[in-house]
């Protein structure tokens, strides 16, 4: 039942993200959002990233009330570190809480759009700190 859940929520965020790509293409052709719209399309749902944590900060851009171009801007720009305090990837590490890389077959990365894997090659992602080791991400309820 949980998987269902998930593949549901999987393709409502990449529905939604094809949406707003296809909304911002028809507004301002020729900017290069075509072709990631081209490329989400291409490699369907494999683009959508199976982290918990990873969706919740697609959902937030995606869902958010602000307009069209300014969820594609916050998408194409928005560092994790740039996150509202409560949608940022954090880690404890002794006494600290930091914020954490998407780490993507073994290369960091700390934009919101380095989630999508528009080539839908990625084997192994993952939340780890600046050296690469894997991190456990803080929930809201535990910060």
């Amino acid at each position: 039942m949980s998987d269902v859940l998930n593949e549901a929520r999987d393709l409502n965020v990449y529905k939604k993200l094809l949406k707003i790509f296809g909304e911002y293409t028809d507004k301002f052709p020729a900017t290069g959002v075509d072709r990631l719209l081209n490329k989400a399309l291409s490699v369907g749902l494999k683009a959508i990233p199976k982290d918990k944590k990873a969706l919740e900060i697609l959902e937030s851009v995606l869902y958010s009330d602000k307009s069209v171009p300014a969820k594609v801007q916050e998408l194409l720009n928005a560092r994790f570190s740039d996150l509202y305090v409560a949608r940022r990837p954090r880690y404890k590490v002794g006494n600290a809480i930091e914020c954490a890389f998407w780490n993507c077959d073994d290369k960091l990365y700390d934009k919101v759009i380095s989630l999508i894997d528009l080539e839908g090659t990625a084997k192994t992602c993952f939340w780890s700190d600046a050296s690469r080791k894997k991190v456990d991400i803080l929930d809201l309820v535990e910060d």
